[in-house]
């Protein structure tokens, strides 16, 4: 049988297809994409842990949120607690106070904001010899709400020490 186009005499096959990659990637094309995502699943077995979705499970969603919301919360309430005479443990974040709240609360916002984004872009891959990031980005959730917890602890400790809540708001 002869040697068709595009096949070695040896019967392997010569790579036709240029090497170079034609596709084009722009600010459009990440616009649009995120707009009308169309990239649910890999095309081929073991894809989903080598390639980055264009869309995501609803779960994933809250869980960002959830987080970001829980940061802001947690801003809020480091802020209240700082006023009543609490100190802030961070030392990144208590330099930032030094210079003023907003400064503190932009770089505790953004970079929550910013590193739940990556979270949830890798959502599916695994990191650290295996640890799935949809588990990290849950303790994190996790974290967040015994943080909280403990902040409502505080508070309301400040509360019963002043004489109740009625204080807070007709004192």
């Amino acid at each position: 049988m002869p040697a068709l186009e595009g096949q070695a005499g040896s019967g392997g096959r010569v790579e036709r297809r240029s090497p170079a990659d034609r596709r084009r990637h722009s600010a459009w094309s990440f616009f649009y994409g995120g707009l009308r995502p169309r990239r649910r699943a890999g095309r081929r077995l073991g894809d989903e842990q080598r390639i980055f979705l264009d869309w995501h499970e609803p779960r994933v969603l809250y869980l960002a949120l959830a987080i970001v919301l829980m940061s802001c919360a947690d801003a809020l309430f480091t802020l209240n607690l700082l006023a009543v005479g609490g100190e802030e443990l961070n030392l990144v974040m208590r330099a930032l106070l030094m210079q003023g709240p907003h400064w503190f609360l932009w770089a505790k916002i953004g970079l929550t904001a910013t590193s739940v984004v990556a979270l949830a872009v890798a959502a599916r891959h695994r990191v650290l010899g295996g640890v799935p990031v949809l588990g990290l980005i849950k303790a994190c959730v996790l974290g967040y709400v015994v943080l909280i917890g403990w902040e409502l602890y505080l508070l309301y400790q400040v509360v019963a020490q002043a004489g109740g809540i009625r204080l807070l708001f007709f004192g």
